[in-house]
């Protein structure tokens, strides 16, 4: 998986990931920072979508346990 780019919430508890697609060029996916120094970041439910705008409406949806706090910023 070659990261593209990565933007987290203002607590980094939460954010998309963008990688290299064989099919649509980009993939992203919601993630969940990592709390170990040996975990950064982990998909959630293995999700993926083909727009940022996409898997930032994961994140809108009202059933989603995961609540992100802040705006989402770019980190790389």
């Amino acid at each position: 998986m070659k990261i593209k780019t990565m933007w987290v919430d203002d607590k980094k508890a939460f954010g998309i990931v963008e990688v290299e697609d064989k099919a649509f060029g980009s993939a992203f996916h919601p993630v969940k920072y990592g709390t170990r120094d040996d975990e950064a970041f982990s998909v959630i439910n293995r999700l993926w979508y083909t727009t940022y705008n996409g898997a930032r409406e994961y994140f809108r949806a009202r059933t989603n346990p995961h609540i992100i706090s802040g705006r989402m910023k770019k980190i790389g």
